[in-house]
């Protein structure tokens, strides 16, 4: 049963399914030529079980070791250990240091494996590894792979997942990255710590969406309910310190939905504060990231390994006993003060000799990068420490606020990055200037539960007892989405802003506004033709006690000059907001 009192929907993982036989079961190819229109296709690439698989290459030491062989890639990784984990600097240097000695012990006993021995007797043995040296480097490799990889990868998907939010948000975004990154924005989740095992108390209707968990089953249940078989015990670890220390924390974590396929979840939890500095609730953001995973679309180490295991495949694995390729993996490892040292051995060498040697050019130069080491985006992911550790989150998601519902609509929670005097317990709608259509818009979906995006004039000072509207502000975004209670009523707003118009370019003006149901997301520009919610807005000044366009006051013989007044408005709207 169910907080609410209803039969909870089944789930994969309450009991344990028999095993069934997969659909693709034989070869690829036929072994005799013999008479058969079966065709026999191999199993799909992309799968439901694929997602598994991927997540386990993705978290892996191969993966780690595809990060160090590339110079560009380690350089990148190297710099977020230091700004971000220096505790796995020291950790880094030392896997580094005993990679390569391993290595060096492999290309030793490759060369011995190339010496004859005499018939019935192995192969040669050069060198050795000490057992605890061997179980030092394994200690080494775990730490990195369990803390420093997942957070370096977290990193990146977070990088990229913002710059397309903020494109979604504005209008710009392709086609091809709602594909791959569905949902944006729009999977959110409130937990009540102050109630036994911290239960989901609202979720959006993407959050139910992307689980195939009904709210019923959602509501009064912890979270964990969406972690499976494979999910990584580290991750859910690194979870379980974060709420029980009211921190701010961002993973990516294998998660199942209701049919026990897996899905690749980007999680950001923040918790949220009263005034009191007290955690009230904890708010999570998922984003399913699983297409950018696959096929290492998001990340272009995971492409590289992807890419080396379908080689290994096709040929066979990889050529251990050959020399050659052992020097060319050990040449790899050696540092650029190493390959000084063996460069001027080789040159004092070539200058003594009496043999006229014709000097080697190689047939390309290496390219070399220089000034684009850290983007603008990445060193704006976090906000600043300054803003403190409580409720920040990174990216786009770093400027946030919640939202009562309407009537209310006075601002709750905000994150960090938007706390400024005043903010709080205001009303929303009193931060927004510009022209009227755009408040009654706004208004008019937020009233009726319906998603809204909007590029509105953000006012840094609240408009108590004035009417905002015509005052300029500065222009931001906001992409609004509603948090659905047990009763399928709203329960608060999680609203992100967008507000670097540099990165973010400008709103389609021509998306005209859609007609959707609750929960069902709507565009709103500062220039649409459509106006809706004057009747509502109306009501809405007239209770406040507000001015209208030119000044009067909605009650008793003003209002017959509300029509006017709103018809003035809609003819200077294209004007005043052209460049929109």
């Amino acid at each position: 049963m169910s907080a609410a009192g209803s039969v909870s929907p089944p789930s994969v993982f309450d009991h344990q399914a028999e095993e069934q036989p997969g659909q693709y079961t034989q070869p690829t190819t036929v072994a005799a030529d013999e008479p058969s229109y079966d065709l026999k296709p191999p199993p799909p690439s992309v799968t439901h079980d694929n997602v598994e698989a991927l997540a386990g290459r993705f978290f892996s030491a191969d993966h780690l070791d595809t990060i160090l062989r590339d110079h560009t890639i380690s350089a990148r990784f190297t710099r977020f250990l230091n700004q971000y984990r220096p505790q796995h600097v020291a950790a880094l240097t030392q896997y580094l240091e005993t990679k390569k000695a391993i290595t060096a012990v492999e290309y030793a006993n490759a060369i011995a494996d190339q010496v004859p021995t005499s018939p019935g007797h192995p192969p040669y043995v050069a060198a050795t590894l000490d057992d605890r040296f061997e179980a030092k480097s394994k200690r080494i490799v775990e730490d990195l792979v369990d803390e420093a990889l997942p957070a370096y990868v977290t990193h990146r998907l977070v990088t990229l997942v913002t710059d397309t939010l903020v494109k979604e948000v504005t209008g710009n975004s392709a086609p091809i990255m709602r594909e791959l990154v569905p949902s944006l924005a729009e999977v959110y989740c409130v937990t009540d710590p102050s109630l036994p095992d911290n239960p989901i108390v609202y979720a959006s209707e993407e959050f139910y969406n992307t689980t195939q968990y009904g709210r019923d089953y959602v509501i009064g249940r912890n979270c964990r309910f969406l972690q499976g078989p494979k999910s990584s015990n580290s991750t859910v670890r690194r979870l379980i310190e974060a709420l029980t220390t009211g921190q701010e924390i961002c993973e990516t974590i294998l998660n199942y939905r209701r049919d026990g396929s897996p899905f690749m979840n980007l999680l950001m939890i923040a918790p949220l504060y009263d005034n009191k500095g007290q955690v009230r609730y904890f708010l999570g953001c998922q984003i399913d990231v699983s297409q950018l995973v696959e096929g290492g679309r998001g990340l272009e180490s995971f492409s590289q390994l992807l890419a080396q295991d379908r080689t290994e495949s096709r040929f066979g694995g990889r050529p251990q006993h050959d020399p050659k390729h052992m020097l060319g993996e050990l040449g790899q490892l050696i540092t650029e003060e190493e390959s000084n040292i063996i460069k001027d051995r080789s040159r004092r060498y070539s200058e003594g000799s009496k043999e006229v040697v014709p000097a080697h050019r190689p047939s390309g130069r290496t390219r070399r990068i220089l000034g684009m080491e850290e983007t603008q985006t990445e060193r704006t992911l976090w906000p600043h420490p300054s803003l403190g550790p409580s409720g920040r989150l990174p990216g786009v998601y770093q400027n946030y606020l919640l939202v009562r519902p309407f009537p209310s609509l006075r601002i709750t929670f905000t994150s960090p990055a938007l706390r400024i005097p005043g903010l709080l317990q205001t009303k929303f709608l009193d931060r927004i200037g510009g022209p009227q259509q755009v408040r009654e818009g706004i208004l008019d979906a937020l009233s009726h539960g319906t998603g809204v995006t909007a590029k509105i004039s953000w006012l840094t000072n609240p408009t108590e007892g004035k009417s905002a509207t015509g005052l300029e502000g500065k222009p931001r975004w906001i992409h609004c989405t509603p948090l659905l209670g047990s009763d399928e009523r709203v329960g608060v707003w999680m609203i992100v802003m967008v507000e670097n118009e540099e990165v973010t370019g400008q709103l389609n003006r021509n998306q005209p506004l859609a007609e959707s149901g609750l929960g069902s997301p709507i565009g709103m520009g500062a220039a649409s033709p459509r106006f809706t919610g004057n009747k509502l807005y109306a009501e809405y000044l007239r209770r406040e006690g507000k001015a209208t366009g030119d000044g009067s006051t909605f009650g008793g013989s003003q209002r017959s000059k509300q029509s006017s007044a709103l018809d003035r408005e809609r003819r200077e709207v294209d004007d005043q907001f052209r460049d929109f």
